[in-house]
């Protein structure tokens, strides 16, 4: 009502914006020191007459650039702007229908967009735009609900429920996104229910509103529950979705592992950054071309800046790489795969162990173990010959017998081949090993692996090198310059199989040179429960790193990853007290430095390297940007650690919440970019610190396999490798 009365005067009035109670616009809309601006309206009264009634506009403040108001009403401004531009909102980012690209063999639409975002940066406020694309499938839920029951499972609702739980759908009659939750058996589109007072079947809603028809009335419907937004609106009851109405988004485990269809979609998924840049310059030329976009920004007097943003970066010296002997890799190249063969910095001996198979691939499993021996002299590992044991059967079950048996002749190894990752074989073998009778265990795979024959080489070199690490070996070092100091990772799982709780994973060096650690799970229901449960993972780490080196750490350097950017506050309020508690609890008078920095891989900013048009390349490995695109309100930096062959590379952002390491920038910078070589499962630079990194794999293993806490026997990481 109150945006109508005041849509009468639009004419006489500035661009603005007006959400019931407050008014934004650029214009003062009367001078300093005059009355407040009265309006007269007029509405219906309901009875056929009219009522007249005044608007009075008063200015009750400025709001400044730095504004959360401020960005609010630029980003408002900036989001009507793709809307002329005829992109559709999915989700929370802006895509094209119009130019969708149908990728016919596999029922699959990408659809291309843009991820924008408006922030005051250093100096001046910017939009990030990022290039994205969404992966429609044409196939329905409700027809994928037929293909399992194709396969004629043993339980169809336990089969279905597993297969769309978690899943993502858009349903094209409203151009939303939905999560499923659940499966209600009991609700069909032919059952009714309140609207608007008006008893009404479901499949009469969807045809009465959106022009749907529903041909099966006897389907079972979906449950997707509210999101926060929508429960700030008022929602409050799930969701109820027609599985004919809904259409499955992105890629299912089997078609990520097509090669051909990955391929396929590489166009898309792994752009080169001549071909990004082409696609956002051509979002700038349609926000400072399309006649009614630069009109609208006229109106609000704005306008975009028609070329990319332009700047300096600076680039580390590569580090040297301590193998058996110290080797250097070039700045565009950052790997050393082909070192590594020459021997491991400090190898381990592997006497006793075994090799399990299934007998059907004794051959390729024979020839793959010729392969390790035949490399392993090199890397410096004695790996003695394995006693082979061919299993009849691929189930399961099959390994856990076999293992029962093994593992109680005290075995120093144990390596499994499983015919693929679609089946448990892997989780159950993980669970033994780490839980229930723990043991160093490898699990190598048929499909990925035994069926390459011409990279038996390479990849034996790398199982050789996990294997020694899982034995106490350290396959490289890089030379830390300073001392007792301790690096701790921690990141978070989210399984969408465990509602409502998720796994948190600590990892901490517990020597010098950062390549040995401690790692201690725990899982958690929320934020508060996992703020309580690191202070506890911490002083683990803690009363270990003492208990080997009968000290404790002077500097500590906690890398934070999993967090959103509207879970900063509670990390600085929460956690990093928690820490500072818990080192007084370890030791009265403990006071150690601590450096908190929160560490965020899923950002939207990409960095290009070149000045000619149409000639654009990725940045060297150890370009570090700290100045002009970086936040006037933090201590942050962005670091590329890797070194790409497809595709644009990915910068990683580091936020510095806290600092008493005395450190400069520059030789915090380089302590970051230091800890992405010394991640033993790849001969090369990560994108995020080896701590951070190990952490995620803990927390994923234990989340997705293990379902409770490794046994403390296996405190060593590298046992998870």
């Amino acid at each position: 009502m109150k945006k109508a009365l005041l849509k009468q005067h639009k004419q006489i009035l500035p661009q603005y914006m007006f959400d019931g109670s407050i008014l934004l616009c650029f214009t003062r809309l009367y001078p300093e020191g005059s009355d407040p601006l009265v309006l007269f309206s007029r509405r219906e009264n309901g009875t056929g007459g009219q009522d007249d009634c005044n608007i009075t506009v008063k200015l009750v403040g400025e709001v400044h650039s730095t504004d959360h108001h401020y960005l609010q009403l630029l980003a408002i401004i900036q989001r009507q702007m793709m809307e002329k531009l005829g992109l559709e909102l999915i989700g929370r980012n802006y895509y094209d229908p119009n130019a969708a690209s149908l990728v016919r063999e596999y029922c699959l639409e990408v659809w291309p967009g843009y991820i924008t975002s408006i922030r005051q940066h250093e100096n001046n406020i910017m939009m990030c735009a990022e290039v994205s694309n969404k992966v429609i499938r044409t196939d329905t839920v409700f027809e994928q609900m037929g293909v399992i029951y194709q396969r004629r499972p043993p339980n169809y609702k336990a089969a279905v429920e597993k297969s769309l739980i978690g899943s993502i759908v858009m349903t094209r009659y409203n151009k939303k996104t939905y999560r499923i939750d659940a499966v209600d058996w009991d609700l069909t589109p032919a059952c009714k229910f309140d609207c608007g007072g008006t008893l009404k079947s479901y499949q009469e809603y969807y045809q009465e509103k959106y022009s749907c028809a529903v041909r099966d009335p006897k389907q079972p419907l979906l449950v997707s529950r509210p999101k926060d937004r929508d429960r700030r609106g008022g929602m409050t009851g799930p969701i109820l979705l027609v599985p004919e109405l809904c259409f499955m988004t992105g890629l299912t485990d089997e078609q990520r592992s097509d090669f051909r269809l990955t391929s396929s979609l590489s166009k898309w998924t792994r752009m080169e950054p001549n071909q990004r840049v082409e696609s956002l310059v051509q979002l700038s030329n349609r926000l400072t071309k399309v006649p009614s976009v630069v009109q609208e920004l006229l109106s609000w007097n704005m306008k975009f800046s028609p070329k990319l943003l332009e700047m300096k970066g600076r680039q580390l010296n590569p580090e040297t790489v301590i193998l058996k002997s110290k080797v250097n890799y070039s700045a565009n190249n950052a790997d050393w795969t082909r070192e590594v063969q020459r021997g491991l910095f400090n190898p381990a001996s592997i006497t006793k162990w075994y090799m399990l198979y299934p007998a059907r691939d004794k051959d390729k499993a024979v020839n793959f173990l010729r392969s390790m021996r035949s490399v392993a002299p090199g890397l410096g590992v004695n790996l003695a010959e394995p006693r082979q044991v061919p299993l009849q059967g691929i189930r399961s079950g099959d390994y856990m017998v076999q293992l029962d048996k093994l593992i109680a002749t005290g075995p120093e190894m144990i390596f499994c081949v499983v015919p693929n990752d679609k089946g448990d074989q892997y989780a159950c073998i993980k669970r033994r090993c780490c839980i229930e009778q723990p043991v160093p265990s490898q699990v190598i795979t048929v499909s990925k692996v035994l069926n390459k024959e011409k990279g038996y080489m390479s990849m034996a070199t790398k199982v050789v090198t996990q294997m020694a690490c899982k034995m106490g070996a350290e396959p490289w070092s890089l030379e830390i310059p300073f001392k007792g100091a301790m690096v701790v990772g921690y990141d978070t799982y989210h399984d969408s199989a465990r509602r409502g709780e998720s796994v948190g994973a600590l990892v901490a060096s517990v020597n010098d040179t950062f390549t040995r650690y401690f790692s201690t799970v725990d899982f958690h229901k929320d934020r508060t429960e996992m703020s309580n449960q690191i202070g506890y993972m911490f002083e683990r780490a803690l009363r270990k790193y003492m208990e080997l080196k009968r000290s404790l750490p002077s500097r500590i350097f906690f890398y934070r990853d999993g967090v959103g950017e509207g879970q900063v506050s509670h990390v600085l309020e929460h956690e990093v007290m928690r820490l500072k508690d818990t080192a007084m609890k370890v030791k009265s008078d403990y006071n150690p430095k601590i450096t908190f920095i929160i560490v965020s891989k899923r950002i939207n900013t990409r960095f290009f390297t070149g000045t000619k048009p149409g000639q654009y390349g990725n940045p060297n490995s150890g370009t570090v940007v700290d100045d002009v695109v970086t936040l006037p309100e933090r201590y942050d930096f962005f670091l590329i650690s890797q070194s790409v062959r497809q595709g644009t590379v990915n910068p990683t952002s580091y936020n510095v919440i806290m600092d008493e390491s005395g450190f400069s920038p520059d030789q915090l910078q380089r302590l970051s970019y230091k800890l992405t070589h010394l991640y033993y499962n790849w001969p090369g630079t990560v994108r995020v610190p080896a701590p951070c990194q190990y952490a995620h794999k803990l927390a994923f293993l234990t989340g997705t396999s293990l379902h409770e806490e490794p046994s403390e026997h296996l405190s060593d990481l590298l046992y998870f490798l």
